[in-house]
């Protein structure tokens, strides 16, 4: 596509202001879709806002980006004076936002969710700059409802997303990009990086960043009559406070595990792995035959693109319960079984694990849906959208910019 075809005049390059955070689930996603747009308009600006103290503060400057913060925070679901110092933060926020949209004039603005993301979309949307708003999860968080109503599209990750959006009509079913690496990685890479055995399933178990005391719990409890079977070899990323406390579990339990000089800890015979944190993840999907874990949009995502069956835990502590609601997602497609977290027993997975593992099948059927239900041209399709929103924005752009709005 040539220069001025997206809008904003040819020979001008092109700028994209990405907004949101809080937690990497908002801060990849932004990541991947600017990656995307830069490999289309090289020699294009991206500015990266955020808050102060979030994740994004540190992340966004590592990745190579330009960052700006802004003051801003999330708001307690109730009435507070906390509350009314987070409203009068977020005011400010909103005018540090107006001053830094109308410097950097961008041509697009992206947000993809976290309280972050809310000032610099308005301030974006108020100064005629067409935005994109990207939501990861079944149920759109508090901040992408609120903004929907001004998005000139809704990038959506679930077709059930629709019904909870300003304007259904808005939505565009893109997906949630994932990093290439998730996609590129081999099973003969990811086997031989772990130290495993090629013709044996492998169960992956693993809580996300921080591990889940859940998960580890009721995965080492069933180690030992899952293990007594011998069909199946177990790697488990604990979190790395938990990791300790893990490993005298599975020494209580019955499991022999020595941990080794790089940290992890193994069994002698090499069919049970239990390290604190999973710093290969891409390869380590790429020779899972099934997963045990939470339903964090990214984790989910980059299972489909994978194929990976999963047994799904929601985390029950999020608001408006979106892990859960992924979670039943993925099971309607028949990509994966839930349990919740009260139910997270020993003898649950015990039944749940074996039985998946002793039907090769019912595994592939599963592996199946759960391909199926992945996207792995997210990046590119939430850059169309970006395309779209330019190409539609920039008559809006040019009248807000000839009004003295943008600098």
């Amino acid at each position: 596509m040539k220069d001025d075809e997206a809008g904003g005049g040819a020979g001008r390059r092109k700028r994209f202001l990405f907004a949101g955070g809080g937690t990497g689930g908002h801060i990849y996603p932004a990541l991947a879709i600017a990656r995307e747009l830069l490999a289309r308009f090289p020699g294009s600006e991206t500015l990266f806002v955020g808050g102060m103290r979030g994740l994004e503060s540190e992340l966004i400057p590592r990745e190579g980006f330009a960052f700006r913060a802004i003051c801003v925070s999330g708001f307690r679901r109730r009435l507070s004076l906390d509350t009314l110092a987070t409203a009068a933060r977020a005011g400010w926020g909103v005018a540090q936002s107006l001053s830094i949209v109308a410097r950097f004039r961008p041509d697009a603005a992206i947000g993809t969710g976290g309280y972050a993301s809310g000032p610099a979309m308005l301030a974006a949307s108020w100064l005629g700059v067409p935005v994109l708003i990207h939501e990861q999860n079944v149920v759109p968080g508090a901040t992408n409802r609120m903004l929907s109503g001004r998005a000139a599209i809704v990038a959506i990750s679930w077709e059930e997303s629709r019904r909870y959006l300003k304007r259904p009509d808005s939505a565009v079913l893109t997906g949630n990009p994932v990093r290439p690496e998730v996609i590129t990685a081999t099973r003969e890479e990811g086997l031989a990086a772990f130290g495993l055995d090629g013709s044996r399933p492998t169960v992956l178990a693993f809580g996300g960043s921080q591990g889940s005391a859940s998960i580890n719990r009721a995965f080492i409890g069933a180690l030992p009559t899952l293990v007594a079977r011998g069909n199946a070899q177990f790697v488990l990323a604990t979190g790395k406070d938990k990791f300790s406390q893990s490993v005298a579990l599975a020494r209580d339990v019955g499991v022999p595990v020595a941990i080794s000089s790089d940290g992890i800890a193994r069994s002698e015979r090499g069919d049970i792995i239990i390290m604190p944190y999973i710093y290969n993840m891409p390869q380590a999907l790429a020779c899972t035959d099934l997963a045990l874990t939470r339903s964090g949009a990214i984790t989910l995502a980059e299972l489909a693109v994978r194929g990976v069956p999963a047994l799904l835990a929601p985390h029950p502590n999020v608001p408006d319960n979106v892990q859960e609601k992924n979670a039943r997602a993925m099971e309607r497609r028949g990509a994966a079984r839930v349990i919740v977290d009260r139910d997270l027993e020993p003898a649950a997975l015990v039944s749940a694990v074996g039985s998946l593992i002793a039907d090769p099948g019912a595994l592939r059927a599963m592996a199946d849906a759960s391909r199926s239900a992945g996207m792995p041209d997210a990046g590119g399709r939430a850059a169309d959208c970006v395309e779209r929103i330019m190409r539609a924005g920039g008559r809006r752009r040019r009248t807000c910019s000839r009004m003295g709005l943008l600098a």
